[in-house]
């Protein structure tokens, strides 16, 4: 997942197994989403639709990270549809949904609670660390790539095409001298060019 990408780069520790955060991370993770969800609520009543755009995909990002950060962003696609399996169930035999008075729907008597315990409590390494897996899952990701890139290929014209091969081939030349490494908590981005080292600040 990009989210996952994106601690990974600054430094941000993420489990291999569900686990609870520290009291002072699981705060600050919370204190995110609240600030978030502030925004929104200030965005709609500014009537500003690209700001309440903006919160809602930046509470997306930090609850995805949060699930990153407790150790079950792999099985979360899992742990949305069996929610999503038991909301259904909110809906009464006769086809009718009971609402509060806010709009809110209730459980009637037919509704059956989420399992999610069973799915935290799989082990997935068996999938995640086994390297069979791992180069299966590679092998796939290159064919794919391979079957967008003839797509777009046989989509483009002469000249296109000569400039996509240009493209390409440049891009595989830098990719094999460039090498940026990024630091965990503190420090330059370090660019190296032919193992020459070069320092680049943020600023």
């Amino acid at each position: 997942m990009q989210v996952g990408e994106f601690q990974r780069a600054f430094g941000v520790e993420l489990p291999k197994r569900p686990t609870l955060l520290p009291k002072e991370r699981a705060v600050l993770r919370h204190k995110l989403l609240k600030e978030e969800v502030k925004e929104i609520e200030i965005a709609e009543k500014a009537k500003d639709i690209v700001s309440v755009a903006d919160g809602i995909v930046d509470s997306m990002y930090i609850l995805i990270g949060t699930a990153h950060e407790y150790g079950f962003a792999d099985r979360l696609v899992m742990l949305f549809d069996e929610v999503h399996r038991s909301n259904m169930t909110k809906m009464g035999e006769d086809g009718y949904a009971i609402f509060r008075e806010d709009g809110k729907v209730m459980k009637p008597d037919t509704y059956s609670p989420p399992k999610l315990a069973r799915i935290l409590s799989r082990d997935f390494s068996v999938y995640t660390e086994n390297e069979t897996i791992k180069e299966i899952h590679r092998q796939h990701k290159e064919a794919t790539e391979k079957k967008i890139r003839n797509k777009i290929y046989k989509s483009l014209g002469f000249i296109d095409k000569i400039l996509l091969i240009i493209n390409e081939k440049t891009e595989s030349r830098l990719q094999k001298k460039v090498e940026v490494n990024f630091p965990i908590s503190q420090g330059n981005i370090q660019v190296i060019v032919n193992g020459k080292t070069h320092e680049v600040t943020e600023d």
